[in-house]
């Protein structure tokens, strides 16, 4: 999923920032042009500065601008999550798409046939350092592929947890910059 794709609410720039103090929300970032910011992903940091997303818009955002940006954030987060994050064996296995459909097929096939559709090999591990992993018994290769499922689904509650847990009510400005 690409995000620029996905919002097209004519934002103009999304960075991760850093402050001293906690961000405003919903800011005017440039008077003259009309510029407005919008932080979120507010983190505080060890040392007491906080990081944060912010995403520039050209426009006085809604909060369905804030609503969408902020969701196709996390969005792409989650998906980022389940692609890199997965370790079956200690090793790395990517969760692309195409992966995830290549592992189903396998699995539905070793359950299909009784097994003996079996052994089936995978590539793990990274370009640089590929690990091989050949699954000889239908219950070995459906203990990966159910911790692979388990852990999509983590990713994916996470995430709806993150979106669920933004409070929108906090994206307004401030009453100068409002009145300018």
């Amino acid at each position: 999923m690409c995000l620029i794709q996905e919002k097209n609410l004519n934002s103009i720039d999304m960075i991760r920032a850093s402050s001293g103090a906690e961000p405003k929300y919903l800011r005017i970032a440039n008077k003259r042009d009309r510029k407005y910011a919008v932080a979120f992903d507010v983190r505080k940091e060890d040392d007491g500065s906080f990081s944060f997303m912010e995403e520039t818009f050209d426009h006085l955002p809604t909060k369905e601008d804030i609503r969408q940006i902020i969701n196709a954030y996390y969005n792409e987060q989650t998906e980022k999550d389940i692609i890199t994050g997965f370790m079956y064996d200690d090793v790395p296995v990517w969760l692309s798409s195409e992966n995830q459909f290549n592992f189903k097929a396998a699995f539905d096939l070793a359950i299909q046939t009784s097994g003996s559709s079996l052994p089936v090999k995978f590539k793990f591990g990274t370009d640089s350092e590929p690990v091989y992993k050949s699954f000889s018994t239908v219950e070995e290769l459906t203990d990966f592929y159910t911790k692979a499922i388990a852990y999509i689904q983590k990713c994916l509650e996470d995430g709806w947890q993150k979106k669920d847990s933004v409070d929108y009510s906090i994206y307004v400005l401030s009453k100068e910059e409002d009145s300018l």
